[in-house]
């Protein structure tokens, strides 16, 4: 699997990345920004996070804090 970057979700602005986020965290059922797939939980059991995610169909993981990192490089404000 890889990583997914943040210039590969192909959203404009910082609101749209952090709406994304937010909705992983919160485990709402979102789709893949690249395919439209369903993501799903990449850790369940004893250690369940909201932290990671994966892409099935388009075998990518989304990794919230690397992403949030690279937001507040890219778009600080």
């Amino acid at each position: 699997m890889e990583r997914v970057r943040l210039k590969e979700l192909k959203m404009n602005s910082r609101n749209e990345v952090l709406q994304f986020l937010k909705s992983l965290w919160n485990e709402k059922q979102t789709k893949c920004p690249i395919c439209g797939d369903t993501l799903e939980l990449l850790h369940t059991g004893a250690k369940k996070s909201s932290c990671d995610w994966q892409c099935k169909k388009c075998d990518k993981t989304y990794k919230t804090l690397h992403l949030l990192d690279e937001l507040n490089e890219q778009m600080p404000n």
